[in-house]
């Protein structure tokens, strides 16, 4: 599996260093494609607050498969700012990142600035993961604030049994939907906390090792 694994993040940057262009127009397959408007205010940005959350599931599940791609959830909420981080950094959002979320009861949306600073320009890294991730997965937001059936899908796919409590539980599944991996976020995680100085992120070479790990655990 480790061989694998190497052969995969290997896979992924040589590709984007070979083929830029491809890096920029590979799409990311993610569900919901959009969130609705009349969901709550319509706030929310990456989670339906509002829709079955088991109905979600099983339609990402369908198009991962007929894709011959993994599944990999992201089980959050809005409020969750690290469920805001990951979508961004898979997406190939790099050095300066803004997220949109929403506190629990706050009466609106609110948005945070955080600058990468980087030794290094991450774009090539970037770019690496963003297409890693569109060429291995498809994406699926399972709500577990609002939703009525969001723990469902943790109990549906025994993906409960690995769950800490802890936002967000990045996880795949296999073609039948039964819990594979999860993600070792403490492992990847950058962080530096402080009033002029607040940034949080990920490692993206070691998220890519990550996910190919996830990925291959999958199969």
């Amino acid at each position: 599996m480790v061989t694998r694994v190497r052969a995969m993040l290997l896979i992924a940057l040589s590709t984007v260093f070979s083929h830029p262009v491809l890096a920029t127009a590979q799409e990311i397959t993610i569900l919901p494609a959009t969130v609705e408007r009349s969901c709550r205010g319509g706030r929310a940005a990456l989670y339906d607050e509002c829709g079955s959350q088991t109905k979600l599931f099983r339609q990402a599940l369908s198009v991962a498969n007929t894709e011959e791609k993994t599944l990999l959830v992201s089980y959050g909420a809005e409020w969750c700012i690290w469920c805001h981080v990951f979508d961004q950094y898979i997406t190939g959002n790099h050095t300066r990142m803004t997220y949109r979320f929403s506190d629990p009861g706050a009466a609106e949306t609110e948005e945070v600035t955080l600058n990468e600073r980087p030794r290094e320009d991450p774009a090539a890294e970037a770019a690496a993961l963003r297409l890693f991730v569109a060429d291995h997965f498809v994406l699926v937001h399972i709500e577990d604030y609002h939703s009525a059936d969001g723990y469902d899908v943790l109990l549906r796919s025994g993906a409960d049994a690995a769950f800490d409590g802890s936002l967000p539980y990045i996880f795949t599944v296999t073609p039948d939907g039964q819990y594979a991996a999860k993600l070792k976020s403490s492992s990847v995680e950058t962080r530096r906390d402080g009033w002029s100085d607040w940034y949080r992120g990920y490692d993206r070479a070691g998220l890519t090792a990550e996910l190919a790990r996830m990925d291959a655990a999958a199969q």
